[in-house]
Order: structure tokens, then sequence, then C-alpha cells
């Protein structure tokens, strides 16, 4: 039986982010790092610049004028905001191998896309100026369950099973099953991959929003996200009354559930965009 820890070490043996976000991630760590040496790194990576100017370029964005170099897009967006959109690419990239009859491997991304979308859109609402952490905050939500049914899919199929039946929250489900839940896989995937501590803990707490220590608006937002997409993705109607939402999430954001409708609604016109950025090829659900 797998402890958390050791799913997580043992998928580290499989799965890798590549070197153009270690190189990058080293440059911006550094204390004397320009937005050269930033863009450099990237250029470097054909594949990832071209999706990266592909983003930044689309009216998801709505930047005023076009960007065609990654010199210019860092002086656009800033180091976090494309360190953020790097992470997004290359850790889609790094789990492109992972199949699983009983996984949809398209699915699980169009589901993270609607919540990374609604986050930043949330975000945007909440007047927080870094819309693009929460993107990628919800992006990476549920990564967890990759690695958990990877290498346990059985186990990991029988809790959702039980979720369902038992209308119980998968996340305690999965707790009760397995002894550890896909939040706490995903937050130790990435201290595994060092990636910022306030992914790490927004992940970990996105099911209990109280827990949050220090990143408690970006964890509230995730939240909220998660439970529209949960809705979305159920076809359930996005309404005060049938949103699971912790009542915190709301006092922290200052959002209203009156009005998620109106935000679904709005990430309805940009998820298929999002999604045809991301990836290069689909594949039918």
């Amino acid at each position: 039986m797998y402890t958390a820890e050791k799913l997580v070490k043992e998928s580290m043996e499989l799965i890798s982010l590549p070197d153009v976000y270690i190189r990058l991630r080293s440059v911006i760590n550094s204390p004397d790092f320009s937005l050269s040496d930033v863009a450099q790194v990237i250029v470097h990576d054909p594949a990832v610049t071209a999706r990266l100017l592909k983003l930044v370029n689309s009216a998801y964005f709505g930047l005023p004028n076009t960007v065609d170099t990654m010199t210019h897009a860092v002086n656009m967006l800033g180091t976090q905001q494309v360190h953020d959109l790097v992470l997004s690419t290359v850790v889609i990239d790094s789990f492109s191998g992972f199949t699983n009859d009983d996984f949809n491997i398209y699915d699980f991304w169009y589901k993270s896309v609607y919540c990374a979308v609604t986050a930043r859109q949330l975000a945007y609402q909440c007047n927080d100026l870094d819309t693009e952490r929460p993107f990628i905050e919800g992006l990476l939500h549920k990564v967890g369950h990759m690695l958990m049914y990877q290498f346990m899919p059985s186990e990991s199929l029988s809790a959702a099973d039980t979720a369902k039946s038992t209308l119980q929250p998968l996340y305690l489900a999965e707790r009760e099953a397995l002894g550890f839940d896909y939040a706490e896989i995903g937050a130790l995937l990435m201290k595994e991959w060092q990636l910022p501590a306030s992914l790490q803990e927004v992940t970990r707490c996105q099911n209990e929003p109280e827990m949050s220590a220090d990143y408690q608006l970006e964890t509230c937002i995730l939240h909220i996200a998660s439970g529209i997409t949960e809705l979305v993705v159920d076809e359930q109607p996005v309404l005060a009354e049938t949103l699971n939402v912790n009542p915190l999430c709301w006092q922290v954001t200052g959002l209203q559930a009156d009005d998620m409708n109106s935000v679904k609604n709005q990430v309805d016109q940009q998820v298929m965009m999002v999604m045809n950025m991301l990836f290069s090829h689909r594949k039918s659900a």
C-alpha cells in the first residue's frame, strides 16, 4: 500500500520538469538576473517559445500590441507571469505519456483548464492584479490524480465510486480509503519539483481553505473555482443553492454566490480557446 510520500517519490522516476523550466527557475532565483536573461533561457526551447507567444497574443490576454519576441513578452508580462505560463505548458508535456483506461486525459485537462480560467476570472473580480498565478493554481489543482490513477488506479476508482454513492466529498472518501487525498499528493509533487510555496499551500488547502495560513485569498479563489467547475462538469446549474463553497471564501474574497453564474457564462466563452492554445492536438472524450 502506498503512502503519500512513497507515491510521489516513485513517480519522480517517471516524470520530471524539462531543462528549460529548471534553467528559468535558476535564473529567476538569482539575485542579479535581468529580463533579457529570462528571455534568453526560453528562446533556447523553440516549442515552448512558440506556445508562449501564441498564448500572449491571443484574445484571452487582450494585450494592445502584437508580441513578436520573447524579450517583448517578458517586458510586457513580467517574470512571474512568464514563469507561470512556462510552468503550465511544461507540466502538461510532462504528463503526456501517462495513460490509463479508466482515466480520460482529455477530460482531466478540460476540467483543469475550466477551473484555471474560472480562477483567473475570479481573481480579476477580486481586483487581484496577479491573475496568472490563480490560473496555474487552477490548472494544477488536481494534478495529484494523475499520479494516483497511474500508480493505484483500482484504489482511486473505488474511492471515487464511494464518494459518488455516499454523496461524500471526494477528498474525504480518498482519505478514508487511502490515507491521503489528491490535494496532498499534488502539494507533495510541487514540493519535489521545488515550485513556489504559494502553489504548494493553495493546492494542499483547496478543500479546506480555513487551513491556509499565508495564501488564503488565492486558496479561496481556487476553492470557489473548483466548486463552479464541478457543477459545470456534472451539468448542474451554477446557483447560490447548488454551489458547495465554504462560507469563509465569500467573506475573504468579497464575491457573491449569486454572481457566479455570470462568471460561468464568461468562462464558457473562453475555455475552448485556452484548450486549443495549450494543446497542439486533442483527443475526443
